[in-house]
């Protein structure tokens, strides 16, 4: 509200001002174009046209039109020169020029006050100085010289046969003029401070009865934003905002126990399978997706599981999934089950990224990968070495609630899902560690140097053989 003030005062004030600024500086400009072109013709054009060097200011027509241009300065007490120029020889020079009518009280006479001589060429010479040769003009605007603001008035001085042989300039002191809009500038700074003040006051009074209760909402809501769902506002009164603070306690404390049960649920379902409880009706069935399956299984999990405690199994199952599952979630998939050791994630549900299949074969080597390193940083002997096998695979599957009303479980599940875990499978016949279909990799744009195709395979369970890359020892 006081930024508001300041700024519709201020610009209220500056429009005035500048409006009130023009309207006096073109009545200047006008008053001067008047008297240029009433006295111009007291002005003898045949007198000003024999005047043509310098000797020639002893000549009775140089008097002559001197004494009229001092006339004309003393006509109005804010006119400091008169002059006559021609245009000679291409330049704008002076003809007869009178003293300076401006006395700052010292009783000296300044060079500068002195009158140009005959011929005196004047430099540079405005286009409204030019115009002044044919018709009445003005100067768009004031200029600063040693004598202060002045603004000039030209009209061209005609011979007795009506010939522009010349112009009359009257240079016009604008002190008086800059003292008016000074009492405007006064009036608007005056009126400003007022609204100030009022400003300041209504900022005061809004500031307590509104602001501080907006604020006290910021600060919760900047709270919850950073994770903090124990906040809770004090409320105060019974007007909207007490009504806003109310609602914001009770909608702190539904994300709390929203936000409980997701993070309770979410290491028990999948991410796509928990925001479909937390955001639908639960009802069986699914929909229609097409993705990119990768089934990993650990190989020789029996006899480890023969040779190691069961508490030792568990913590080292633990390392391992804990890193298959950073990697899969790395590479924009999601985990859809875990079956014992085997590892199920699905890339392209519950939305596309338009890189599916190759995040999921990139995924699927940094798997390898990485399980090799944990079996160096573990330190595990031959018979007890995690060595996983992958099989990947594309296309539609249904996603869902699959089960009964009573009991269900949100997964994913078709002929994709089968044919990748028979790739996994086929990996050990063929004597590799990852499987995948011709299916994805047609969609691969470039398939790592190592990996190379092994033809049609016949898979467990199916009638049909599907061609199979595989990566090479």
């Amino acid at each position: 509200m006081f930024s508001v003030a300041f700024t519709i005062s201020g610009a209220t004030g500056s429009f005035f001002y500048f409006k009130a600024k023009d309207a006096m500086l073109d009545a200047v400009k006008d008053q001067l174009k008047t008297a240029a072109s009433a006295f111009a013709g007291t002005i003898s054009g045949d007198d000003l046209d024999v005047i043509t060097r310098p000797e020639h200011s002893e000549t009775p027509e140089y008097e002559n039109i001197q004494t009229m241009l001092m006339n004309i300065t003393q006509t109005n007490q804010d006119f400091i020169f008169a002059y006559t120029m021609r245009i000679q020889d291409g330049e704008v020079v002076f003809v007869v020029d009178s003293p300076s009518s401006y006395d700052p009280g010292d009783g000296l006479a300044l060079e500068v006050e002195e009158p140009e001589p005959v011929g005196e060429v004047y430099p540079d010479p405005p286009a409204t100085l030019l115009e002044g040769f044919v018709r009445p003009s003005s100067d768009d605007r004031p200029y600063q010289d040693q004598w202060g603001w002045t603004i000039s008035g030209y009209s061209p001085v005609q011979d007795s046969k009506g010939r522009n042989v010349g112009l009359l300039g009257i240079d016009m002191y604008l002190d008086r003029f800059d003292e008016k809009l000074s009492s405007i500038r006064q009036a608007g700074i005056l009126s400003l401070g007022i609204t100030l003040f009022l400003a300041i006051i209504l900022t005061l009074i809004l500031t307590k009865t509104i602001l501080r209760p907006v604020r006290s909402l910021q600060f919760g809501f900047e709270r919850v934003i950073k994770g903090d769902l124990e906040t809770r506002l004090d409320v105060k009164g019974n007007d909207e905002l007490a009504w806003l603070t109310r609602h914001f306690n009770h909608m702190v404390k539904e994300l709390q126990e929203k936000q409980l049960l997701k993070t309770t649920m979410g290491k028990l379902m999948p991410k796509a399978a928990l925001s479909n409880v937390l955001s639908k009706d639960l009802k069986l069935g699914g929909e229609i997706f097409w993705t990119t399956i990768v089934f990993c299984d650990l190989r020789n999990f029996t006899r480890m599981s023969e040779n190691l405690p069961p508490k030792i199994l568990v913590a080292l199952l633990n390392d391992y999934f804990t890193a298959m599952v950073r990697i899969v979630e790395r590479n924009s998939g999601i985990v859809d089950k875990f079956v014992g050791d085997k590892i199920m994630a699905v890339y392209g549900h519950p939305a596309p990224t338009g890189n599916d299949y190759q995040n999921a074969l990139n995924a699927s080597l940094e798997m390898l990968e990485k399980c090799d390193e944990l079996n160096q940083k573990l330190g595990l002997k031959e018979n007890l070495r995690l060595e996983n096998s992958i099989g990947i695979h594309s296309g539609q599957v249904l996603a869902g609630n699959i089960g009964s009303p009573e009991r269900m479980e949100f997964t994913i599940i078709g002929d994709a899902v089968n044919t990748a875990a028979r790739l996994e499978g086929l990996t050990r016949k063929i004597n590799t560690r990852l499987a995948l279909s011709e299916v994805t990799a047609r969609e691969i744009k470039v398939l790592p140097e190592n990996m190379e195709y092994v033809g049609k395979q016949a898979l467990e369970g199916r009638t049909e053989k599907i061609g199979v890359y595989v990566l090479a020892k």
